[in-house]
């Protein structure tokens, strides 16, 4: 059969949206902002729209994050790519006259925009729709793709311009970690935009990339957390106490959803100030986004899709016994809510060695 037609016609409107928004303003000083913590999809997001405004308009974009870049494939994205992007303590706020927010909304919890009073001029993203996105000026919210990369490829493509090597990497990359290789919430664009990319990219960088140098901290991290994996019939759970960083959560979220039989996994771990949670599910009912958030309440921020979910809650202050307690309280509440037994869990692991 012959390949479906990638159909740009919703990108080729939107692009030239985009770009009569930004033309009429030559001086303009915009700051992509990526979601704090950034992650492979809004570096290459950013990365992307930077290239793309620079090439159609002349105008160079300074891209800035709330948080720390942690994990180690990541850190390997920026270096290997040479991208330049700054976190936002060392940048001035006052250089900047608007922000183009990528792969994040107004109201999500999970960048800086939510401290601040202005609306971003431009949002870009795949998550579910936020009000506040409808009153940016510019906003192209699309929940049925896998990726935000996707979104700024179909972008290039429909300004005329060719995708270089480096910017295909990242865009590759980008998709490729958010729909997990395209099994995980991708839609026809996703591997349209995939089969589009594989040929402009580089291998051995986007090998070096997926599989970095990592330090012992991880293996004894991951070690703990096997070794701490509650089975509640058909929901893996790991709580793994303090970490040193935050990216061994999601990791381990993602290997207990592979577990055979398990259909829920949620690992969460206390880095600094936070409880960190990761969600994964396979359940076609339930939203795992959706039940993060009701989890989490006011208390904390938390967003994501039907197949998986983050999400963080302050602990500053608490006790350690507080802090055990709170945690105890999540996963019972977890279990509650997508009516799952919340006694008798059975280890992953239960030679005591591994312990």
């Amino acid at each position: 059969m012959p390949a479906t037609k990638w159909d740009l016609s919703l990108s080729q409107a939107k692009v030239d949206e985009l770009l009569a928004e930004l033309s009429p303003r030559p001086n303009l000083s915009p700051l992509i902002l990526c979601h704090n913590n950034p992650d492979p999809d809004t570096i290459a997001g950013a990365y992307a729209l930077n290239f793309l405004l620079n090439r159609k308009l002349g105008i160079k974009c300074t891209i800035g994050y709330g948080g720390v870049v942690t994990r180690a494939e990541n850190k390997a994205m920026i270096q290997r790519l040479k991208i330049k992007m700054s976190a936002l303590r060392k940048l001035s706020p006052a250089k900047f006259d608007s922000i183009l927010l990528i792969d994040a909304q107004p109201g999500s919890g999970n960048n800086l925009m939510s401290s601040r009073n202005a609306l971003p001029l431009v949002v870009i993203d795949h998550h579910p729709f936020r009000k506040l996105s409808q009153k940016v000026r510019f906003h192209d919210i699309r929940p049925d793709y896998g990726a935000t990369s996707t979104i700024i490829t179909e972008y290039i493509l429909a300004a005329g311009l060719k995708i270089p090597t480096s910017i295909a990497n990242a865009l590759l990359y980008g998709l490729k970690t958010d729909t997990n290789s395209l099994i995980r919430g991708a839609c026809k664009a996703d591997h349209q935009a995939f089969n589009h990319l594989i040929p402009l990219t580089n291998p051995r960088v986007i090998g070096s990339i997926e599989r970095p140098e990592l330090p012992v901290t991880y293996f004894e991290e991951y070690h703990r957390g096997l070794a701490n994996i509650l089975i509640y019939r058909d929901t893996a759970i790991c709580a793994l106490g303090k970490i040193e960083t935050e990216s061994i959560v999601p990791e381990l979220s993602d290997v207990m959803l592979r577990i055979e039989g398990i259909s829920w996994s949620l690992c969460m771990g206390e880095n600094k100030d936070n409880v960190v949670l990761s969600l994964r599910s396979r359940s076609r009912k339930l939203k795992a986004g959706s039940i993060l958030v009701k989890l989490l309440g006011k208390s904390g921020s938390a967003g994501g899709h039907r197949e998986m979910a983050g999400g963080i809650t302050p602990v500053a202050g608490l006790s350690e016994i507080e802090k055990k307690l709170l945690c105890e309280k999540l996963v019972t509440d977890f279990l509650k809510m997508i009516k799952r037994p919340s006694s008798n869990p059975k280890r992953l692991i239960t030679d005591q060695s591994a312990s």
